[in-house]
């Protein structure tokens, strides 16, 4: 087995994919008919250091790329599971999309990639710092309306009235082709202005995977760095951007997990005093229309909401018509998403007991998402795998999964994965 790669002797080269990893806006090079996401630079990178890495280790994938030692190992493990559910899916006329495995296979080779490039505690952090500053530039230049940026589903304003912007559909792409696919512009972009109800994502594409970056980088920088004065800044940054994306679900489950961090509860009251004054002192200036957003975003029908989420279990969804113009809606159309997968389960006994395989990409739900594509022994399987990781990050996964399906996010499961290899590194986990 090697210890030391050739590859250590060239920084430049070994770090190289990881930067384009964490950085990369979502661009699509090549689109796939059928989809919305194609695929981009850090898909094609994988490949490239994949291959690498194997002809390094003269293809001896076992025991010198995948051992006992590998962190992300429980990942690896879960894969033939993964399979299994999709078979009995396909027997049972589920329908799993097979994307699904290979965004799987992509996770595995990122793990593969990350165990060989083994970046540091100091390299992880001052890459997290600088994910939070640049963000923090891009989305105030993105929220004042002097660029754009890229997003999974392109300019989609037509939704809040502009009938003039056009947003595409994954049936507008006909053939493989390269960035615009003759729609007349790229289909990844978003003008200035025009983003889904002026939230803007950053370098990423979306506010919700923004929120959760930005979150995972605060928990590692919190646990890491010693000196409350150094890590304050990027609280504060993280704040401002998490209440201009909104993405209600994401910041409950920071709070969540933020309370099940660390021991040290003088730090965490010091540190929830100072963001509280910062909250408060936004409000009160009307900072970056802060009063507009906890009323449209926040002050909503919880009753309702309710509802909604009941519905989804209860094949009783209201009616669209009922929750357009409260703040809602977003929540209905993942109730919607849910009711769908569900119903998948419904088809025999033996899907509820190994899953369906997965019939949609996004289920708009973490904890759905394992329950339904991988049954109760696949759900069982998960916690079993799941054992080692720390309460913060648990409490964070579950309150966070209940609106976003984290399975699906390639830059999630990058910063996720980052932050268990910090914890593993340094015995805290």
């Amino acid at each position: 087995m090697i210890e030391k790669s050739t590859i250590a002797k060239d920084n430049l080269f070994k770090f190289f994919p990881l930067i384009i990893f964490l950085f990369s806006p979502k661009i699509d090079i090549i689109a796939v008919p059928g989809y919305w996401q194609g695929i981009r630079i850090d898909d094609l990178l994988i490949f490239f250091y994949l291959i690498y890495f194997i002809f390094l280790h003269k293809f001896k994938v076992f025991p010198n790329l995948v051992n006992k030692k590998t962190i992300g190992l429980n990942w690896i493990l879960f894969f033939p599971y993964v399979i299994l559910s999709m078979f009995i899916g396909k027997l049972y006329l589920v329908n799993p999309q097979w994307i699904i495995a290979i965004r799987y296979l992509e996770y595995i080779a990122l793990i593969i990639i990350l165990n060989e490039i083994n970046p540091n505690k100091d390299k992880i952090l001052l890459l997290f710092k600088i994910y939070i500053i640049l963000n923090f530039l891009v989305v105030m230049l993105q929220y004042f309306e002097f660029i754009g940026g890229f997003t999974s589903r392109g300019n989609c304003m037509e939704h809040i009235g502009n009938p003039e912007s056009y947003c595409f559909d994954k049936d507008d792409i006909k053939n493989i082709c390269f960035f615009s696919c003759d729609l007349g512009f790229n289909k990844n972009y978003v003008l200035p202005g025009n983003f889904y109800w002026g939230r803007v994502p950053g370098i990423t594409g979306g506010v919700w995977e923004l929120s959760i970056n930005l979150a995972i980088c605060i928990y590692a920088l919190v646990i890491f760095e010693k000196k409350l004065i150094k890590i304050l800044p990027y609280i504060f940054l993280t704040l401002i951007m998490l209440l201009q994306a909104q993405s209600r679900g994401v910041i409950f489950g920071f709070i969540a997990g933020s309370i099940f961090l660390i021991e040290d509860y003088k730090k965490v009251f010091k540190i929830l005093t100072y963001s509280l004054v910062l909250l408060v002192s936004i409000y009160l200036l009307d900072l970056f229309n802060f009063k507009e957003t906890i009323h449209d975003r926040f002050l909503i029908d919880y009753i309702k909401l309710i509802k909604i989420v009941l519905g989804a279990f209860t094949d009783s969804l209201p009616p669209k018509s009922g929750v357009e113009g409260t703040g809602l809606e977003s929540m209905w159309f993942r109730a919607q998403s849910w009711e769908l997968s569900i119903s998948d389960l419904k088809k025999s006994y033996i899907l509820t007991i190994f899953g369906s395989g997965g019939s949609q990409i996004y289920t708009e739900n973490f904890i759905i998402r394992i329950i339904t594509s991988f049954g109760i022994i696949g759900t069982f399987y998960v916690i079993y795998l799941s054992r080692s990781l720390p309460w913060f990050f648990i409490i964070f996964l579950l309150v966070t999964g209940l609106t976003v399906d984290i399975f699906v996010s390639f830059k999630i499961f990058l910063f996720s994965y980052l932050l268990i290899m910090l914890l593993k590194k340094e015995n805290k986990m």
